[in-house]
């Protein structure tokens, strides 16, 4: 009976070491993102076209304005719930933010105008 696992085991070892390796990677990406939510968000912000150089996106026939926020995904939880497009806080980085950043549109990066690629 022994000699029967042997030779499984020596047959079938790079993949017992590939299925190890899989439910390994798995299990802490489950934890890493479902249950620690440690990860950043990155979204369309407000923009005032007026005041700031903004990107210009397109919805149909529809032209918009926005900045890109990024922030660090139990941050903005705390801050806004769930639901963060009614948020004031998700168009700005706080104090106590860990991981925050607000881009705004650089024509000498982006080109003459700035546009969602």
């Amino acid at each position: 009976m022994g000699i029967k696992y042997q030779n499984f085991l020596s047959n079938n070892f790079f993949l017992l070491i590939l299925l190890c390796a899989v439910i390994v990677i798995v299990f802490l990406s489950y934890s890493r993102f479902i249950v620690r939510q440690d990860y950043l968000v990155r979204y369309e912000g407000v923009c005032d076209p007026a005041t700031e150089q903004c990107f210009i996106g397109h919805d149909g026939d529809e032209q918009y304005f926005y900045s890109q926020v990024q922030k660090y995904a139990p941050d903005l939880y705390k801050e806004c719930g769930k639901d963060i497009t009614d948020c004031e806080s998700a168009n700005i980085c706080l104090p106590t933010d860990r991981e925050c950043s607000v881009t705004y549109c650089d024509a000498g990066i982006n080109g003459n105008i700035c546009d969602n690629i």
